[in-house]
């Protein structure tokens, strides 16, 4: 038979909860570390090192936006030890602030020109811009605690609280307005002359887990329930109304508002709405490979976190998959990646990270305090003349069994493309890896009692790396979902080589691509030259 085309390889994505001889032929049963854009397979973002040896252990990060400088990234620990990255220096900024370990998410909200940061097992605290260090948020009652602290319109929410040793989980507990540059003055309800409040959500049967704005209205979240806060003013401030009641957020920090829409990973699924309807994006596609390798007792350590930069999504989680590359992980070793602008997914390995911000942090270089090898050195000098833009950073904790020697802060950019002045960090950064299997070629008319013969493939394919070496590996199965048997791996030079040669056989035909080293690429599709053997 003549050659068979596939192309436009970065359409469908990875979709790993479909037998793969269902899907369409430019899909993929499995891809790890790779992205697609474009109409073409990538690799995914690298991670580069921003901040190695912060001396201690980062539980979660905060960007704090500077107007007129390079914004900061504060960093906490699960003591309360509050520390502050700026321009390569990481100051402490914990005053007398301090607490116990716990393994609880915090959050963190910047309301009126005021950063606040909470977690459930003590009071929470502030900075107000003018002031250096945190310090225990003023007017707030030292026997209650919430679960989370955000912030809408000129109010500060706290969310599922326990007052006096009592639990309120479904309480929604607002202060009296603020004014900027200033916090709440009062959280007291019974007082008439303020306008705090609070309302017990009663029907919620389980309890609140976080909240965010989304639009004019703020979401509340409980494990398996939504329901929005709307402002109205007046005498009642706010109302309250029932969204879904068969879903909710898995965790705090698992939820982001991209375009008019929130993007929330819940218990049991991911899902966007509008504040009107909802739709899974991941049932079907990826939805059962991440709950089934999820253990739901580690929950408090997913999150989720928007990059801009690339319109992903990275729904991060402890995964128990078995092709994770830091199985040793105490945090978040696998992303869940969805591309909201072109409805795709991939995964990717991440370094044993417990939270993500978009900050933009001074990688400005010159030949003088340059200290790397240009080639491991993401961006250009001409870059360094705009190097305000806001890139994603990840903070993650050592684990010298999975071969990670410091707790760092992490860049996240692109291979070849990217534009932070920072080192590839190769501890954190794994090779990517694309695997299709179950190709019938139902596509061309041939039987599925036939054998099929891959003889030979015509990659169309690029690097800009000197090393222009891709690897390929064809297998093949008589069975619909039997694992394939794969042949020896095949170099393909993209400089020098136009095809590669193969003698695969089997009625359902499999590749694999590897790059093993950190270069970027570009597969946009290729002809696969097969040959129909058998009685149909």
């Amino acid at each position: 038979m003549p050659n068979f085309p596939i192309r436009d390889l970065g359409q469908v994505g990875v979709v790993t909860d479909v037998s793969p001889y269902n899907l369409p032929v430019n899909g993929f049963s499995s891809g790890f570390n790779v992205r697609f854009d474009e109409g073409k397979v990538r690799r995914s973002p690298i991670f580069r090192t921003v901040k190695a040896s912060l001396g201690f252990t980062p539980r979660f990060s905060f960007g704090v936006i500077n107007s007129s400088a390079f914004d900061t990234v504060l960093m906490l620990s699960d003591a309360w030890s509050i520390r502050e990255y700026s321009s390569g220096t990481v100051s402490d900024r914990s005053g007398s602030i301090s607490g116990s370990s716990d393994p609880r998410p915090y959050t963190g909200v910047n309301n009126g020109n005021v950063l606040y940061l909470n977690r459930p097992d003590r009071i929470p605290v502030a900075r107000l811009a003018s002031a250096t260090n945190f310090s225990d948020l003023a007017n707030w009652d030292a026997n209650t605690r919430c679960v989370s602290l955000r912030g809408f319109k000129n109010y500060l929410l706290a969310l599922n609280t326990t007052e006096s040793s009592t639990n309120f989980p479904t309480r929604v507990r607002w202060s009296n307005g603020v004014v900027g540059n200033a916090v709440p003055d009062s959280w007291d309800a019974t007082d008439t002359t303020k306008t705090a409040g609070f309302n017990d959500l009663s029907e919620i049967t389980s309890e609140i887990v976080d909240g965010m704005s989304l639009g004019s209205n703020f979401v509340i979240y409980a494990s398996d329930s939504v329901w929005l806060m709307e402002f109205v003013g007046g005498t009642f401030i706010f109302n309250f109304r029932k969204l879904f009641t068969d879903t909710g957020a898995i965790s705090q920090n698992c939820i982001v508002e991209v375009e008019g829409k929130h993007f929330v990973f819940g218990n049991t699924d991911i899902y966007m709405h509008d504040g009107t309807s909802k739709q899974s994006i991941s049932d079907e596609r990826v939805r059962r490979f991440i709950f089934d390798n999820l253990n739901v007792q580690n929950n408090e350590l997913c999150f989720v976190q928007h990059n801009p930069n690339l319109n992903e999504i990275y729904f991060c989680y402890k995964s128990g998959d078995s092709s994770v590359n830091f199985p040793n992980a105490t945090r978040c070793n696998r992303a869940a990646v969805y591309n909201y602008t072109n409805n795709t997914w991939s995964f990717m390995d991440i370094p044993n990270v417990s939270s993500a911000t978009n900050a933009n942090v001074d990688t400005v270089l010159t030949y003088n305090n340059a200290s790397n090898a240009y080639n491991v050195i993401g961006g250009t000098y001409y870059d360094q003349e705009d190097s305000y833009n806001r890139q994603t950073l990840f903070v993650g904790e050592d684990n010298t069994t999975d071969g990670l020697t410091s707790d760092k802060l992490y860049g996240l950019d692109l291979a070849d493309e990217g534009s932070m002045a920072f080192a590839l960090d190769t501890e954190a950064t794994k090779a990517p890896i694309i695997e299709r299997t179950g190709i019938d070629l139902d596509e061309t008319d041939i039987s599925l009692s036939q054998y099929k013969v891959i003889k030979k493939l015509y990659p169309q394919i690029n690097t800009n790396n000197t090393d222009k070496t891709i690897v390929f590996q064809f297998g093949a199965s008589d069975i619909p979902n039997s694992t394939p048997t794969y042949s020896n791996t095949t170099n393909f030079n993209s400089s020098t080589d136009y095809k590669i040669d193969s003698r695969v056989s089997g009625r359902y035909l499999s590749y694999k691509m590897y790059v093993n080293d950190n270069k970027d690429f570009e597969l946009s599709g290729f002809d696969l030259d097969v040959e129909a053997t058998g009685k149909r």
